[in-house]
């Protein structure tokens, strides 16, 4: 699953959209909740800020359901609201990085980090949403389309987000574009695609948002002690 990610390269992005006006800061910690940077139809040249799942009033520090945070591809191919939803309101979600925890069989896990091998972002694919609570207050987020993890991600995640090929954004930006038009320029993160190292566990404190949550580090397990793997 998908539940940290990175976009320090904002120099990238503000080129690549000609963002020349705003000043946007490296994100070291993009976590469900968070309001982050996005790419949608209505806005496609500019960068449109929506919360990740849910905002912090709604999930009130509980886990977040996974379907607000990730949304398998097969799950949307086999309902027409999603299809439908795809086809107005999808998204494109800018990443230069990933955490994921590395599981071993005592029970005992060790967080890495993993970035593009060339300095660049990727675009991952997404569809925005609204939710409306049982007080009629209404929210915008927007969740990963994801598909189930092979090779060598198994060790890391059981699901792994899809990457759009940028090279085809005209066809991503017409509006009569279907998923079933736009799936053969999807592809998974690939795996060789980035680099890795460990890091330390804190990332997943949402207080912490600076260049030590990405610094290699000796493994240090999920209680913060030297670990004897790896």
């Amino acid at each position: 699953m998908i539940n940290r990610y990175t976009l320090i390269n904002v120099g990238n992005l503000m080129s690549s959209f000609n963002l020349k006006d705003d000043n946007y800061n490296p994100i070291y910690n993009a976590y469900p909740t968070k309001k982050l940077p996005i790419i949608t139809l209505n806005e496609s040249q500019k960068i449109t800020f929506e919360n990740w799942g849910a905002t912090n009033d709604f999930s009130k520090n509980k886990i977040l359901p996974d379907r607000l945070v990730n949304v398998s591809l097969t799950r949307i191919q086999k309902s027409n609201i999603y299809i439908n939803q795809f086809k107005s309101e999808r998204c494109l979600i800018p990443c230069d990085g990933f955490f994921f925890w590395k599981n071993y069989k005592s029970k005992e896990k060790i967080p890495y980090y993993f970035t593009l091998v060339k300095e660049k972002l990727i675009y991952c694919v997404g569809i925005r949403d609204s939710f409306e609570d049982f007080n009629g207050l209404k929210f915008s987020f927007y969740y990963f389309i994801t598909n189930p993890s092979t090779g060598n991600w198994k060790d890391f995640t059981t699901k792994i987000p899809l990457v759009f090929d940028m090279r085809y954004f005209d066809i991503w930006l017409d509006r009569r574009s279907t998923l079933k038009k736009l799936i053969p320029f999807m592809s998974v993160l690939k795996f060789d695609d980035l680099k890795n190292h460990t890091v330390s566990p804190y990332f997943e404190n949402k207080n912490k948002d600076d260049f030590s949550l990405i610094k290699p580090i000796n493994s240090l397990n999920q209680y913060g002690n030297y670990s004897l793997f790896d």
